[in-house]
């Protein structure tokens, strides 16, 4: 019989075939997936329009404590830095950058820090960047020439803290969505607080001052507080106008006009997902550069299209009138003042308080589970003690009890001085004098600004009253107790990231001898003792936390689960 035999070569060839054909598809995958991501990246990046700003060189006075870019300026203060910004757009965004960079490169590489520790590795970070290039593409569209141009002469000239993986002017627009980057990342935290004093006429026909009061916290993380930039713009054809911030900021989450305007920024989150327009803070420059009233500060609010919300609190000094505007992506026509007619005392934290959103679960969480429902509470009850003048707005900003003068552990979320403040002012608007916090928080000095000298130029020469003093905290035991406890935390921390247990346990037990009422101390020792078996001593921490509640909801959501875990 004939036997069919079988070549051990014969499949060669094919498989030979099979293998190349392997190889070139993998090879065609790869080219096309760099080809989409390169695609991706440049259908994604924000381009800035090309500027042309006057060239300087920088000019240092003798004690080294200021320095020139043409007519613009940066001067040491103490512990604040006065930012002088006049010219067309590309001018301003030239000076600032070249003047301030080197206090905006201290945010960005501590920014760059927060991001890659929040990410972990390369796959969640890539993910997570490709995301944040989608929600943001063609996001700068919106804004107006001025602005753009304004944008793309900083980002020109400001040093990033290494090449990243977007380029400056990128970065910098993200910079100024920094109420949703803290969406984001948890270790990013905005808050803030606003109140304001609305004088009613006496019966011998005079009238007080409005006194306004102002706290705004940006944290970048543990440890970490942006130099306090008190910057004066004066722009070509536009009113002048003081913000209070942070170097690259370009928007205003606080300040003043020429005219006596002022507004103040409080981000909101909500239900409602981010929409195609401007960033708030943007918005709010706008307002201080174009009006002059209260009522044309709102129109100009309910007319804008906004990425986010917030409550704003904007006062007329001349007129003493003011108002809260909640803000949010909703249709336009639900923009209205909640209080502010008729309202003698007006403040806003973190929430808002309308009947447009009582049912909005976001808005209901940050005034349950976050400080802003407390400090509300807490402010309604000091602002309605004795009448508000300046030295009683000081004592407000830097009151450190809960409601019902409850006693709260230094650092408590539920203050309205939880000592993390970005920046603390307080303004007589009717006056025009302006006193500026130097740090720590609102615990330091208020250094005084006349206004119609820097806005207004009445005056050649600045008549500011007297400075206010610094709290007596910050030169007593126990705010010194308070600095070291946070800087054994810090240490513990690192340990624990080491996985150095009983190192870590043992740094911050030292911590809690010195603040023991120290809300993350707590839910770290909670994390130490789950980790070395010991789950009683676990949940008793993890309790105590939140009591305490200073954390952000995902930290609260994220214990409440650990507690679960272990049984509690």
């Amino acid at each position: 019989m004939a036997r069919l035999t079988h070549s051990p070569g014969s499949d060669g060839p094919g498989l030979r075939t099979l293998v190349r054909a392997g190889v070139l598809l993998a090879v065609a995958l790869v080219i096309v997936g760099i080809a989409f991501h390169y695609g991706f990246v440049a259908y994604t990046r924000l381009r800035p329009v090309k500027v042309s700003a006057a060239e300087h060189e920088l000019e240092v006075d003798r004690p080294g404590r200021t320095v020139r870019h043409g007519a613009s300026s940066l001067t040491r203060r103490g512990d604040l830095w006065t930012l002088r910004l006049e010219g067309p757009p590309a001018d301003i965004g030239a000076a600032h950058g070249a003047l301030a960079g080197r206090l905006f490169h201290q945010i960005d590489a501590r920014v760059s820090d927060l991001v890659a520790a929040h990410r972990g590795g390369s796959i969640d970070a890539w993910a997570a960047l490709t995301g944040l290039r989608w929600q943001f593409h063609e996001a700068d569209k919106v804004l107006d020439d001025a602005r753009r141009r304004e944008l793309a002469a900083l980002a020109a000239a400001l040093p990033l803290a290494g090449p990243g993986a977007l380029d400056a002017y990128h970065r910098l627009f993200l910079y100024q969505c920094f109420d949703e980057l803290a969406i984001e990342y948890d270790a990013l935290v905005v808050e803030g607080l606003a109140f304001a004093s609305t004088p009613r006429r006496a019966p011998d026909g005079t009238t007080s001052n409005m006194v306004i009061g102002r706290s705004f916290t940006l944290e970048v993380g543990p440890g970490f507080s942006p130099d306090r930039v008190v910057s004066f713009y004066y722009p070509d054809g536009k009113y002048p106008f003081v913000s209070i911030g942070w170097a690259g900021l370009v928007g205003v989450v606080t300040g003043i006009n020429a005219r006596g305007l002022f507004v103040a920024l409080n981000p909101a989150r909500t239900d409602d997902p981010p929409e195609d327009g401007q960033p708030i803070a943007l918005v709010l420059r706008t307002v201080l550069e174009e009006a002059d009233t209260l009522d044309q500060a709102i129109e100009l609010l309910r007319a804008a299209s906004l990425r986010t919300g917030g409550a704003v609190l904007i006062a007329d000094g001349p007129a003493r009138k003011a108002a809260v505007l909640e803000l949010s992506t909703r249709p336009k026509e639900e923009r209205r003042p909640t209080r502010g007619d008729g309202d003698a005392l007006l403040w806003a934290t973190d929430h808002l308080t309308s009947e447009v959103f009582e049912r909005d679960a976001n808005n209901d969480r940050i005034r349950r589970y976050t400080g802003s429902g407390s400090r509300y509470d807490r402010l309604g009850e000091l602002l309605g003690r004795a009448p508000v003048d300046v030295a009683r707005a000081a004592a407000i900003l830097r009151d450190r009890s809960g409601v019902g003068d409850t006693e709260l552990g230094l650092g408590n979320r539920n203050a309205l001085d939880h000592l993390q403040l970005a920046h603390a002012v307080i303004i007589d608007a009717t006056a025009m004098v302006m006193w500026v916090n130097e740090g720590p928080s609102a615990v330091g000095r208020f250094r005084a600004y006349d206004l119609r000298h820097w806005l207004t130029r009445e005056r050649e020469r600045p008549a500011p009253p007297d400075d206010l003093p610094a709290d007596r905290l910050l030169h007593g035991e126990e705010f010194a107790d308070f600095e070291e406890a946070e800087e054994a935390l810090e240490h513990a921390r690192a340990l624990y990231a080491e996985k150095r247990l009983d190192h870590a346990r043992n740094a911050a037990r030292v911590a809690l001898a010195l603040a023991p009422d120290l809300g993350p101390l707590h839910r770290l020792l909670g994390d130490i003792e789950r980790e070395r078996g010991e789950p009683e001593e676990a949940l008793r921490h993890y309790r105590r936390y939140l009591e305490l509640h200073p954390g952000q909801l995902r930290d609260q959501e994220r214990v409440r689960g650990l507690i679960a875990e272990l049984g509690g």
